[in-house]
């Protein structure tokens, strides 16, 4: 409704402004000059109202050419290149218009004048007038453009400070701390090497999370990277309990996604699943040609911790400041399955 309304205004405004300047050419010329204030008026009333009927199907026409320029050619790389496309587009649909608009009113009244001069003159105004119209109509698309990225870039800088103080938060969380520092107590006295691997992977998490703390995206190699270390110290946590697989093909690193996207998703995997000897928590994560697939067993426990606040919906919101697409969450009678979308590398 609010694009209706946008271009009703515009188409308004446009058959106004067409109106005026053909009114004042005339004047000036002195093929229909001006006598009141009244006539002007009355002119301009009118003859809005008949431009505004030729402007609409030449707005929509224009409207749909644009869509396509902007699907084939690069503002930034073929700007050039699109501008003297989108002159042509915009002078040859005019005349072809305005040579329409001439069949159909001597159709309605004979014109007096000879038809080639009326053809020529009627092509060359609808060509002047719809170079004009997408030009206007092509300023209000770019301004439009300028404030959502600008809008995007807002709410991109509010998700990474919230993000950052989510981050933080986690550092600091007890429960991960305490039973980190727990099993770190227990291999100390027990098992020295694996007591070092496990404090070089803990060190591994927090070196990450401070790195990516102020990037949007990473490479699906590095959140990997991070995920092994985060899975390493909950398989020394709980043992036989949990196993994890990670079939990720070479092509699908190079691509990215938003920072700490999988740990999210595999925190509320150990947040919400028992994991038992009897019951082993089984995690995969894998990918098809433009999604990373992260799966579990569902092993529900009676009762879930409460979320942290980085949760599916928070990284949904990430995934939308890059594209329409957003994770998708397939729950079946025995797994929970996320997709994350997999963004190009520019």
């Amino acid at each position: 409704m609010k694009k209706i309304y946008s271009l009703f205004l515009y188409i308004l405004f446009a058959s106004a402004l067409i109106q005026l300047l053909l009114i004042l050419y005339k004047d000036y010329t002195g093929y229909d000059p001006l006598e009141s204030l009244v006539q002007f008026l009355s002119a301009w009333i009118i003859g809005s109202v008949f431009s505004a009927i030729i402007v609409l199907p030449m707005v929509i026409i224009d409207l749909r050419f644009i869509r396509w320029l902007d699907s084939r050619f690069n503002w930034m790389t073929q700007r050039w290149q699109r501008i003297w496309i989108e002159i042509l587009l915009a002078m040859v649909l005019g005349a072809l218009l305005g040579v329409f608009t001439t069949v159909l009113s001597h159709l309605i009244f004979v014109y007096e004048e000879p038809l080639r001069g009326v053809f020529f003159y009627n092509a060359l105004i609808g060509a002047v007038i719809n170079l004009l119209l997408m030009t206007i109509a092509e300023a209000v698309l770019i301004f439009k453009r300028q404030q959502e990225i600008q809008l995007q870039a807002e709410e991109l800088k509010r998700e990474n400070i919230a993000m950052r103080f989510e981050t933080l938060k986690k550092q600091l969380d007890p429960h991960f701390l305490f039973n980190s520092l727990n099993v770190l107590s227990h291999l100390v006295r027990r098992d020295r090497d694996k007591a070092q691997d496990f404090i070089d992977e803990f060190s591994a998490i927090y070196r990450y999370t401070l790195e990516v703390i102020d990037k949007p995206v990473v490479s699906v190699q590095e959140e990997l990277d991070f995920a092994r270390s985060y899975l390493y110290l909950q398989q020394l946590r709980f043992g036989d309990s949990t196993r994890a697989e990670i079939h990720v093909n070479d092509d699908a690193l190079e691509h990215l996604i938003p920072p700490l996207a999988v740990q999210t998703l595999l925190e509320n995997v150990f947040k919400h699943n028992i994991a038992t000897p009897e019951k082993p928590l089984v995690i995969n994560i894998s990918n098809d040609e433009n999604r990373l697939i992260v799966r579990n067993n569902l092993q529900f426990k009676a009762e879930s911790l409460e979320s942290s606040g980085m949760g599916f919906e928070n990284l949904k919101s990430r995934y939308r400041l890059f594209t329409d697409e957003t994770p998708e969450v397939i729950l079946t009678e025995r797994e929970y399955i996320v997709h994350l979308p997999l963004l190009e590398a520019e």
